[in-house]
């Protein structure tokens, strides 16, 4: 199936399947459709999913959130980011980028391990995509990659503050997933069932016929 311009799937590391990265490039358009129909609109910005090891995850988020928030590569090459502190426990994060760009980056090791968890995961990380192009939404993250990697320290109330919003958008994009991956279940099984009605009429018509 081909992809929209904007969206490029990358696959890091010679040990990084390639079966898991295809199958990530044949579901990622039909994600990002599902959150459109959602939202009722699609980001108009450049996509990088980037299927990697857990174990990249923290340095490669650190350096694209550090970038984009205008820090010293010798800052944030040291630095890691809290959102990340578990990168084992995660099946994708969505990150700002340069250049207009926001990153997601897949946990490979998870999702080869649990391949049924494609879909949901795509869903959620365009769900995070969807976040990420909200007005203020990038001011956030930049705000917060600054004072976690401390080039600009936040007072504690504002910082409370943006973790909070941080944590309702984490939330959100819990809740919005099951909302669209529920809907697809249902779409499917009422799919299911209509076809095998209808090969039960034309079974039931067949031996009339006989």
């Amino acid at each position: 199936m081909p992809q929209p311009t904007q969206i490029t799937v990358i696959r890091d590391g010679l040990f990084t399947s390639r079966r898991l990265t295809a199958d990530i490039n044949d579901t990622v358009t039909t994600a990002q459709k599902l959150v459109k129909e959602h939202f009722g609109r699609r980001p108009l910005i450049a996509v990088e999913l980037v299927v990697t090891s857990p174990k990249k995850i923290p340095g490669f988020a650190a350096m694209a959130q550090g970038a984009a928030a205008g820090i010293p590569e010798n800052v944030y090459a040291e630095k890691r980011l809290s959102f990340t502190a578990k990168p084992d426990d995660l099946y994708s994060v969505a990150v700002i980028a340069p250049k207009n760009t926001i990153r997601v980056l897949i946990n490979a090791k998870r999702l080869r391990r649990r391949p049924r968890e494609i879909g949901a995961t795509l869903v959620w990380a365009f769900v995070e995509i969807d976040q990420l192009c909200r007005k203020g939404s990038l001011e956030r993250r930049i705000a917060l990659t600054r004072h976690e990697m401390g080039t600009v320290v936040l007072p504690k109330g504002r910082a409370r503050s943006l973790y909070r919003v941080e944590a309702e958008m984490e939330a959100e994009a819990a809740k919005v997933t099951g909302q669209i991956v529920g809907k697809v279940i249902r779409q499917n099984r009422q799919a299911e069932a209509a076809a095998r009605e209808a090969a039960d009429t034309a079974a039931t018509a067949q031996n009339a016929a006989a």
